[in-house]
């Protein structure tokens, strides 16, 4: 079991290290095009922070493929982690940066934020209640997706604020960037199929459900480039990046994540996700929206009370379902 830990541990590090990586790298390349600061949190930092979770899925997507009778078990992992990841982003990450800094979504970018926020979550939910997402619902998932960039790329001028204006003219050359981009990406899927491989283990080890160990360890840990760069992000005075690479991230988990592996293997859902998973995560985004509707800043009392509406949602999920402790049940 120690071995496994540490693979996982080992394997996430190195994921998040890449992550990094990668993401500045983008950044670089962005600096040419002088987008803005929201727009690059939506999109870039959205995307360079969700390769965890992205990489987990085609690893766990690629052993479905190898061993079609582990489609349960890999499925809840994956699916798992990936809810688990936007749950504690939504409901952890955002709210924890509003206690310690100041969260401002404008009016007139709420529907593109929080209101795809919310729409990418029931899409989501309404696909998977007869317990599969299959593969033509991955094919509409990255769809959305594509749209959703097309849009984002078109209405980024709504956002003033630009950031990266004074990018270091001693700039690596944008094919160094490119190479180390593509590069990270290959030791990531090589990192991230040890991690599932050793997930999976872990799963007859500690007799639990794939989903439970993947909503309560590996989606947590997979959500920790988020905070880190929402984090840095605040401190740096750059607020409009740090509610974007949140916001982004839990819309590219959700539509690019889920999607592409949906349309390699397809995926079962397991019961606890439908029923409870992700009915919490559509009810708090919801929540999430009302909250900002009327006031474009969340308050800190608002926040509180998504960071005790998630201790609960972690108490339920671990307490509640008897299928996620298989030799219990009687």
């Amino acid at each position: 079991m120690t071995t496994e830990f540490l693979t996982i541990i080992v394997g996430i590090a190195l994921i998040l290290g890449l992550a990094e990586v990668i993401t500045r790298n983008a950044i670089g390349l962005s600096e040419h095009f002088q987008v803005s600061g929201s727009f690059i949190g939506l999109t870039i930092l959205s995307v360079g922070t969700s390769i965890p979770e992205i990489m987990t899925h085609l690893a766990g997507s690629a052993r479905i493929l190898q061993q079609p009778e582990t489609m349960d078990r890999f499925s809840g992992l994956v699916v798992g982690a990936n809810t688990g990841a936007t749950i504690f982003e939504q409901n952890f990450s955002l709210p924890l940066i509003s206690l310690v800094g100041t969260i401002v979504i404008m009016r007139q970018l709420l529907i593109a934020k929080v209101g795809v926020l919310v729409g990418t979550s029931v899409l989501v939910w309404f696909f998977s209640v007869d317990g599969e997402i299959d593969r033509i619902e991955g094919f509409i998932l990255v769809t959305v997706y594509g749209a959703y960039l097309l849009y984002l790329a078109q209405h980024q001028q709504l956002t003033q604020e630009m950031v990266f204006q004074e990018a270091d003219k001693r700039q690596q050359p944008v094919l160094k960037q490119s190479l180390l981009i593509v590069l990270s990406f290959g030791v990531m899927a090589v990192a991230a199929d040890q991690v599932v491989d050793s997930a999976n283990r872990l799963v007859d080890l500690l007799s639990i459900s794939a989903s439970l160990l993947g909503i309560l360890l590996l989606g947590i840990a997979a959500a920790l480039p988020e905070l880190t760069i929402a984090f840095l992000s605040i401190f740096k005075g750059h607020q409009e990046i740090s509610a974007g690479v949140l916001i982004g991230s839990n819309i590219t988990n959700f539509l690019l994540g889920i999607g592409l592996g949906a349309l390699v293997s397809r995926y079962t859902v397991p019961d606890p996700i439908i029923y409870y998973d992700l009915p919490v995560k559509v009810a708090t985004a919801i929540l999430l929206y009302f909250f900002l509707l009327h006031n474009e800043v969340l308050s800190r009392r608002k926040a509180a009370i998504l960071i005790l509406l998630f201790i609960g949602y972690l108490l339920g999920r671990s307490t509640h379902f008897p299928e996620d402790f298989p030799q219990l049940v009687v």
